[in-house]
């Protein structure tokens, strides 16, 4: 049963990789777009280290995520699990397979406009169509679904802080991108704002 936990959650982790790797190549090929802006330019100084903290706290998720999936017997020498119930492993797996999946969506709803990070040098498009018409950040909430989710595979207290550090440093880059917005779209975005809830039913 681990072992089949341990392929499915590596699969996961590669579905995930490629796809963002992907949606950069393209971004890049097609239209001369570097789509990862993440800390990277001219920006306030507040931006910028929230972005460096989500750039960090991020790596540090993908990183736990591989390694535990190649490597979870080595991993657990070095810290202890907080719990072993293969039900709740696998419903992890379940959680996280949902917040690939709804990551991929808003990559393909936000097409040419999609960035990682705040882009101040480019006018994108506000996309409200697709999975954004029910989440303004549909992104993130896939994000916030596979922090969930690698913990609920891998429970210990290391997934726990990196669930927790990656929830709080998403929540910061998105009051920060919904200042940016605003004052880009303007009227736009306080309507989209008003009918549409920042992560989904909130």
């Amino acid at each position: 049963m681990s072992d089949l936990k341990n392929i499915l959650s590596l699969l996961l982790f590669c579905i995930f990789l490629i796809s963002y790797l992907l949606k950069l190549l393209i971004l890049y090929k097609k239209n001369h777009i570097k789509g990862n802006v993440l800390a990277k330019g001219a920006k306030l100084s507040k931006i910028h280290y929230t972005e460096l903290l989500v750039k960090t706290s991020t790596f540090l998720w993908g990183a736990a995520w591989f390694v535990f999936s190649v490597a979870e017997s080595f991993m657990v020498t070095l810290v202890d699990k907080t719990f072993d119930i293969p039900v709740i492993h696998f419903s992890g797996v379940g959680v996280a397979a949902l917040g690939c999946s709804i990551f991929i969506q808003a990559m393909i709803a936000m097409r040419t406009s999609w960035r990682v990070g705040i882009d101040k040098t480019t006018v994108t498009k506000l996309i409200t169509h697709g999975i954004y018409k029910y989440s303004r950040n549909a992104a993130f909430v896939g994000f916030d679904l596979m922090f969930l989710g690698l913990y609920l595979i891998y429970p210990n207290l290391l997934t726990l802080l990196i669930f927790i550090l990656n929830i709080a440093a998403i929540h910061l880059l998105i009051l920060q991108e919904e200042q940016h917005l605003m004052s880009v779209f303007g009227d736009e975005y306080i309507q989209y704002a008003n009918n549409t809830p920042r992560y989904f039913l909130f």
